[in-house]
């Protein structure tokens, strides 16, 4: 992270808040990354990625609305508002 906070969440783990001048990464394969996003109001947040794949395979693998629902007891709890 280079300025600001993301909030960030994949399969099997709870959400997180990334802050400026940590790093995350993503292990790839059969993990869901179930959302991301700015985890500030009133300030952008800026990130630098780096992608990486095996040749020949798909960079991303979309995962419809079905899969999703078969998947969702892998999916920690959400963190209750307020």
């Amino acid at each position: 992270m280079i300025e600001g906070a993301v909030r960030f969440e994949l399969e099997g783990e709870s959400e997180r808040v990334v802050q400026a001048g940590e790093t995350f990464w993503e292990p790839g394969g059969d993990v869901i990354h179930n959302q991301d996003g700015n985890a500030l109001s009133d300030t952008p947040s800026k990130f630098v990625v780096f992608m990486l794949c095996a040749p020949g395979q798909e960079m991303f693998t979309f995962v419809d609305e079905a899969e999703q629902k078969e998947r969702a007891h892998l999916r920690a709890p959400r963190p209750s508002a307020g």
